[in-house]
């Protein structure tokens, strides 16, 4: 599907929903906004997996624009983002996740409805292009770190109501163009595109109690021999100890069909969080499950459209823990220096779940339960004005020497600075 017909067919959806009162209104309030963002980073690792064990570096750009035009309950809204690598080695892990140079990454038309002005409930319906956050963001996230962002072509609807917020959508999943099979250069421009073969929908509730929340997502791929129907059901809450402690948890159930095996996959979150003036201490657990080769069905948990790095560790050309096939625990702390400076730190182990090379690392063939290794990393952000922020920050993986054809350890460190204007 194109995105002028996509644009057209947006405008349409919004008009029919749009109330007779608000086209009667005469003189709507109108305004118009333009931010601009511009952000750098420097990466370098050492001991570069799988291909080399060689150190590698690479610059990182990210330029987007953002103007959303306000006309009473209507706001159209655009961005247009510039995403490249440059200074890359042979043996760069360079991949979409990386580069999506001159792209309209937002293209939206919205409508607001106020129901309760007292109680400030109210209800939102978006069509076009878009990106999302939703709940804990470790399924359906706008990437914050990553250079590139998960886009969606569809209509999605938030409802916010006294004790219950509700998000539902349906979608198109964006492919970001071009492939690395298809490109000729690291930065070529191409723009990108959805299939109406693969889709993606859910609906989730957030209960302002006890109860937490609720969602539900559903994956459809029919675009290729390896068809896939992926249905997620996942809980999430946060426990109030005491003033001081909360215990957040999450589990997620995936099932549905991948070719002619069934999909079986879970995973779990809980964490422990402990405040002490300025600092949280965090004590945590992870569990994903990985496939069984030996079984007829998919166990291989998928993050679907998630973010991962302010759990594992940096991605760019590092990223080598995920949420899959693992169970991690250990230790972080958060710490608020000032108004304007961050610390954050933490310390984690990684045992994989089921038998694997995992992912991006060679080696030989781990046992289910082996020790894959440690994640230790150091981060500080400085807020320099209000528009300017700068960070830093150190990784260190101490790998299982199995999985790995050289040097255990790797190490990663990034400058990034971002001005907004």
């Amino acid at each position: 599907m194109s995105l002028v017909k996509l644009s057209t067919l947006s405008l349409g959806l919004v008009l029919v929903f749009l109330p007779n009162t608000v086209i009667a209104n005469k003189t709507p309030e109108h305004s118009v906004r333009i931010t601009t963002n511009v952000r750098v980073r420097y990466e370098y690792v050492d001991n570069q997996l799988p291909e080399t064990n060689a150190s590698d570096d690479a610059v990182v750009t990210r330029i987007s624009t953002h103007a959303a035009y306000q006309y009473g309950p209507l706001q159209f809204e655009t961005e247009l983002m510039d995403a490249r690598i440059f200074k890359q080695g042979r043996y760069t892990p360079v991949g979409t996740d990386d580069t999506n140079a001159l792209e309209p990454v937002q293209l939206a038309v919205s409508w607001r409805s106020v129901l309760d002005e007292e109680r400030l409930e109210t209800i939102a319906l978006k069509a076009g292009r878009f990106t999302m956050d939703v709940g804990s963001r470790r399924l359906v996230a706008r990437n914050r770190f990553r250079n590139t962002l998960n886009t969606f072509d569809g209509v999605k609807i938030d409802a916010y109501l006294s004790n219950l917020t509700v998000t539902s959508f349906y979608t198109l999943p964006v492919n970001r163009m071009p492939t690395l099979e298809s490109r000729q250069s690291l930065n070529d421009i191409e723009l990108d595109s959805s299939s109406s073969k693969v889709r993606f929908f859910g609906l989730y509730t957030s209960y302002r109690t006890n109860f937490g929340d609720v969602g539900l997502y559903s994956f459809q791929d029919k675009s290729s021999v390896n068809e896939t129907q992926r249905n997620t059901f996942g809980h999430l809450a946060n426990i109030k100890l005491s003033q001081q402690s909360v215990i957040d948890y999450e589990v997620a159930i995936q099932r549905g069909q991948y070719q002619s095996k069934q999909v079986r996959a879970n995973f779990f979150h809980i964490a422990l969080s402990s405040n002490f003036n300025r600092a949280t201490v965090r004590l945590f657990y992870d569990f994903a499950t990985g496939d069984e080769a030996s079984t007829d069905s998919i166990e291989g948990f998928s993050t679907l459209f998630g973010a991962r790095r302010f759990e594992y560790g940096p991605t760019g050309i590092f990223g080598l823990f995920a949420r899959s096939n693992m169970a991690s625990m250990g230790v972080s702390s958060d710490i608020q220096l000032n108004e304007r400076n961050h610390l954050f730190m933490q310390i984690r182990a990684f045992d994989i779940h089921r038998s694997s090379v995992s992912g991006r690392l060679n080696g030989e063939l781990l046992d289910n339960g082996d020790f894959l290794g440690t994640l230790s990393e150091l981060r500080f952000r400085s807020q320099i004005a209000e528009n300017m922020q700068f960070e830093s920050g150190i990784a260190l993986a101490n790998l299982n020497r199995k999985v790995v054809t050289g040097e255990r350890f790797t190490s990663y460190f990034y400058l990034q600075a971002s001005y907004t204007f």
